[in-house]
């Protein structure tokens, strides 16, 4: 589907960089080969940590590198009235995502659920789809600024990516100091007497996922304070511009500058004042 995007973009005219597309395949679809088919794949229902590893990134670092791969405008070149839907809207809108995002891992661990995707291989495929969707529905607008409301502006995504973080600690946190042991019937039943203990073992992935979450949660959070400041930047250059041409179409047309556009040391009532201003007057 990427491909055919990308072939549909080239097609009609426009250009899509190749590095995107490297990245998408190379890091985002990369990243699941290596979750999902390395040890990490291997051991997955055989030992605690190594599943709790695969599902924290699957859900926190797959889709961010996905979105360094475009797809979120990939899809706006192709089908630009998508992100319009209501759907949409309301599944990739901040508080509903981040909510998604935060009740899924307690969610599965806490619930008969996870047992049962222990036993049973279709739904432990169809958790790892919704590890990677529900990540990104919410990193992918916040990273692109898409289909968001217009009040989730930089510093309130920044709000927003510091309470997530907040949030994603939470289940390593509930893991790591449960008394409980999540599924030690079974884990007991495929190990035949070797690995760690499974009590020790599910501590063990609860820090890993307490660990993890905040690793990638530190970068997503300095990259939208990166964007703050870009789009500050970017708004006063802005401003700037339109001053500049209100001063220059009221010299244009012989009228002094405006008060509003003087510094306020020159505006503002007082000695301060009253001494560039006397200084305006003698130049």
């Amino acid at each position: 589907m990427y491909l055919a995007g990308v072939r549909r973009v080239r097609r009609s005219g426009g250009a899509w960089p190749v590095w995107r597309t490297v990245v998408f395949f190379g890091a985002g679809l990369g990243s699941v080969v290596v979750l999902t088919m390395s040890f990490l794949g291997t051991y997955d229902r055989v030992l605690f940590w190594p599943y709790a590893v695969q599902n924290v990134l699957l859900l926190a670092l797959t889709p961010v590198l996905l979105a360094f791969g475009g797809p979120v405008q990939l899809i706006g070149l192709n089908f630009p009235s998508l992100g319009a839907g209501r759907l949409v809207r309301v599944l990739t809108f901040p508080a509903v995502s981040s909510l998604l995002g935060a009740s899924l891992l307690p969610l599965v661990y806490f619930t008969p659920y996870y047992e049962a995707v222990l036993q049973n291989d279709v739904l432990h495929q169809l958790l790892r789809l919704q590890l990677v969707v529900v990540g990104c529905l919410f990193f992918w607008p916040m990273l692109g600024g898409e289909s968001l409301p217009a009040w989730c502006t930089p510093p309130v995504r920044v709000a927003i990516g510091f309470l997530d973080g907040l949030l994603d600690a939470l289940p390593g946190i509930l893991i790591m100091t449960s008394p409980g042991t999540l599924a030690a019937t079974y884990y007991l039943s495929v190990r035949h007497g070797w690995g760690p203990a499974p009590h020790q073992d599910q501590r063990f992935g609860g820090g890993l996922m307490l660990t993890l979450a905040e690793m990638v949660g530190l970068p997503f959070l300095a990259g939208q304070v990166v964007a703050w400041i870009r789009a500050d930047k970017a708004e006063a250059a802005a401003v700037d511009r339109r001053l500049d041409r209100v001063v220059a179409e009221r010299a244009a047309a012989g009228e002094s500058e405006p008060e509003l556009m003087r510094p306020w040391w020159e505006t503002e009532p007082g000695q301060l004042a009253d001494r560039f201003r006397s200084q305006r007057d003698d130049d």
